[in-house]
């Protein structure tokens, strides 16, 4: 029952796991190569190896249009801007997106200096926060109580960070691209409190629906088992992921089987996301 309502909002879900992993990736990258940077032959395929972050997140901007039904509809989105939670998050998502792109562009046309890319990482990692907060929070919603809750964005946070650092560790583990000590821990750090956000935020979701599903005569079984395993599963694949990529030494193949789990784990968080409160929540209410 979960995995079904959640396989009917597989564009949303799509767009709020990919755009913020996708944007986070490229902004630790930049940050990388600005500011931890050493400079060597790999520099360059670093530079066109920012693909793989972008084309993830064009894949999540490619989804947003599934569910509008009709990219003409983003126009009525935008002038939600200001007093739309919805509006909101559409805007900065595209933002976000938008320099993402100038960045890749420029990075795949002539590559940038360390100035250039400590310059779009902190504008980027702005963007990139921004985005993941503001998706988390379209779904809060004071007449919703099974929503209206800071999990939305810490989770949606906690997944960019993990995401993003784990994939912009592939992509620069495929360019060739040695880490030094200080920017191995860079991402590992963010990659670390990103895998605990997760595995809070599958707790405490869980814990709100249950309690606000009992007080209107309990829920399904069926869904609470669902849920139990696609959190559990997320949990295992995201550190099992982030495991393998710690452990990979900047060898190619680990890392992006790494990637692998930890993008699938978190496409799992977002089924419990949808699965229960999107499409079951609103049964209850």
């Amino acid at each position: 029952m979960l995995f079904e309502n959640a396989s009917a909002e597989l564009a949303l879900l799509l767009f709020t796991l990919l755009v913020p992993v996708g944007v986070m990736a490229l902004a630790l990258m930049a940050c990388t190569r600005g500011f931890l940077a050493v400079d060597g032959a790999a520099a360059r395929a670093a530079d066109r190896l920012a693909t793989l972050p972008a084309v993830v997140m064009i894949a999540g901007l490619v989804c947003s249009f599934f569910h509008l039904g009709a990219p003409a509809h983003v126009f009525g989105m935008m002038a939600g801007l200001g007093h739309s939670p919805l509006s909101n998050e559409i805007i900065v998502a595209a933002i976000a997106i938008v320099i993402g792109v100038v960045y890749w562009v420029i990075c795949l046309a002539k590559g940038l200096n360390a100035g250039g890319h400590k310059a779009f990482g902190i504008v980027l990692l702005v963007a990139a926060v921004a985005c993941a907060v503001f998706t988390g929070t379209a779904y809060s919603m004071p007449t919703i109580p099974t929503w209206d809750t800071p999990y939305n964005w810490v989770g949606q946070l906690g997944l960019a960070l993990l995401g993003g650092a784990v994939l912009a560790g592939a992509s620069l583990a495929v360019a060739g691209y040695e880490l030094d000590k200080r920017a191995r821990c860079l991402l590992l750090g963010c990659g670390a409190v990103g895998l605990v956000a997760v595995a809070a935020v599958l707790i405490g979701q869980g814990a709100v629906a249950g309690a606000a599903a009992g007080s209107l005569g309990g829920l399904p079984a069926a869904v609470m088992v669902d849920y139990a395993s696609a959190g559990i599963g997320c949990v295992v694949l995201c550190a099992a992921g982030y495991a393998l990529w710690a452990c990979s030494r900047d060898r190619a193949a680990l890392a992006c089987v790494a990637a692998v789990c930890v993008l699938v784990g978190l496409a799992l968080m977002r089924v419990d996301f949808y699965g229960v409160f999107l499409s079951a929540g609103l049964a209850w209410l």
